[in-house]
């Protein structure tokens, strides 16, 4: 679809509230129990454990309750991660997830700002961030900082909502309604009408500078931002004992 017909076909992308209420943070913590979100998640790990990365410092970028950060190390050994969100309630959630699981040692939570991140160049292995970049109305600053923060040949996986045309609007807030409760509902309508279509991703990623990357709007309902990496054997061990 050419640019003329961009805003005729797609309604304007609505700014993601700044706040989040004690009720949204309790309803979306019982959604996790769901069997849909934990199959994304499921789904995201796997695709993550593929890049390349098999041991190193891994980012997750919007971490809200951790779960995505979690599943990952979980499942590999050799990999320490650490989750930035900016919504405190959601982070001790995380946290607190963290020791339930015996990972707390592997595992950091902290609250910042992905738009101005306070980790140094070239420090992380791989950088991930699942159904969060819509939260930003500045995506080109959020996908900056994570090239600054990334290995040179560290790898990323970033998946979000990809903003449906004005005729599927509805049906799409009904459906991800539906996996996610109705509680939920707020926060899915919030979520979707502020989300990027994938032609405005592909933009933001040249803008931002990442190289080396593949915007895929192949699924209905999502984007995924993806890049392979490669493995830097001596980076986490010392990154581990810092964090301890």
């Amino acid at each position: 679809m050419g640019s003329l017909w961009h805003p005729l076909v797609y309604p304007s992308r609505l700014r993601f509230p700044a706040d989040i209420s004690p009720e949204d943070v309790q309803a979306f913590i019982e959604s996790r129990g769901r069997e849909h979100p934990g199959k994304l998640e499921d789904e995201f790990a796997a695709r993550a454990l593929t890049l390349g990365i098999e041991s190193g410092i891994l980012l997750d970028v919007g971490t809200r309750v951790g779960l995505i950060a979690l599943k990952i190390i979980w499942q590999n050994e050799n990999l320490v991660a650490m989750g930035l969100d900016t919504a405190g309630p959601l982070v001790e959630r995380a946290r607190d997830t963290a020791t339930a699981w015996e990972l707390n040692e592997r595992a950091v939570f902290q609250v910042g700002d992905p738009r101005s991140m306070r980790f140094k160049s070239g420090y992380f292995d791989l950088v991930v961030s699942d159904c969060s970049l819509h939260r930003f109305d500045n995506v080109v600053a959020v996908l900056q900082e994570i090239g600054r923060v990334l290995k040179p040949k560290g790898a990323i996986l970033i998946r979000d909502y990809s903003r449906p045309n004005r005729l599927k609007m509805i049906g799409r807030i009904q459906q991800h309604t539906e996996r996610l409760g109705d509680a939920m509902r707020p926060q899915v309508e919030q979520a979707i009408q502020s989300a990027y279509t994938p032609d405005e991703i592909r933009q933001a990623v040249i803008e931002a500078g990442l190289t080396g990357v593949r915007v895929d709007d192949g699924a209905p309902d999502y984007f995924f931002i993806e890049r392979r990496g490669e493995t830097d054997p001596g980076s986490w061990v010392t990154a581990r004992e810092q964090y301890r």
